[in-house]
């Protein structure tokens, strides 16, 4: 661990299995990217009933020794944070190298709860966010999904490195014309793969992008995604990112450049999403 100040992964404990899920990635990723963990659990006192904190004190404590299995010279902290769970969450990422979070069953929803703490997470966060699911990812290569403009090279190297690290490929796709200027990405596609041994392919496929990324989700281990941008997009979550949240059957990785104070090492570097099975 380097000597200059490290932000920390955070990790909301809910202890439903997806937020089990969240607190075994979280402490990968931390692992890989030599940053402590946070894990944090937020509660609301209740008018005229004594306060019972005790039972976010044993989730943290679960939390904490399922962590240690994943990790065990990881540096683990908790936090009890009283008030509503999206709140405290958002303070935290302004100066977390990644916010990791269970879904809350999203994919049991017949329309998507716009109001879940997951995605309210990924819309408005201030940085990079890991939306983690219940059951098992499917063993399919990493899906990127990239639109017209240009592809940030950490995102790009991100994505290979998480396919290295999971040992299958990258399926990286684009929703529209052939002619669009994200063709050459072909040239670097093809670089980067075999420079990382990863077996890479690039797709250009037309329809509608929720429709069609949508289909190519569903047998992705993991599922990368740029958030829609900066102000005055930032709050704001693109159709595409919604429904691969909703029907997406993998974690997702919600890619955002830092709004918040410097973090230390960006997210977006590929040192931080470092774990596979996640």
């Amino acid at each position: 661990m380097n000597a200059s100040p490290v932000t920390p992964v955070v990790a909301g404990v809910s202890g439903s299995p997806a937020s089990r899920r969240a607190v075994e990635a979280a402490a990968r990723e931390a692992a890989a990217g030599g940053h402590p963990l946070r894990l944090v659990h937020a509660f609301s006192w209740v008018p005229d009933l004594p306060a019972h904190p005790g039972t976010g004190g044993d989730l943290l404590r679960q939390a904490r020794a399922i962590a240690g299995r994943v990790a065990p010279q990881l540096r683990v902290t908790t936090e009890l944070l009283e008030g509503d769970p999206l709140t405290g969450l958002l303070r935290l990422s302004r100066r977390a190298a990644l916010t990791v979070v269970g879904d809350g069953d999203l994919n049991d929803h017949v329309c998507l709860p716009r109001d879940a703490t997951a995605v309210q997470l990924a819309a408005r966060a201030f940085g990079t966010v890991l939306v983690t699911r219940a059951a098992p990812p499917p063993p399919g290569p990493v899906l990127l999904g990239v639109n017209g403009s240009a592809v940030p090279d950490s995102v790009l190297g991100l994505a290979f490195d998480e396919a290295a690290r999971r040992h299958t490929g990258l399926l990286v796709v684009h929703v529209g014309e052939a002619a669009d200027p994200v063709r050459p990405l072909d040239e670097v596609i093809a670089s980067r793969a075999a420079g990382h041994g990863v077996a890479a392919e690039f797709r250009i496929l037309r329809g509608d992008p929720t429709a069609v990324l949508r289909q190519e989700s569903q047998d992705a281990s993991l599922i990368i995604v740029g958030a829609r941008g900066d102000l005055p997009y930032h709050g704001l979550l693109g159709s595409v990112t919604q429904t691969l949240l909703h029907h997406g059957r993998g974690p997702i990785v919600v890619v955002r450049r830092r709004t918040g104070p410097p973090a230390g090492r960006d997210h977006t570097a590929r040192s931080v999403l470092g774990g596979a099975g996640t």
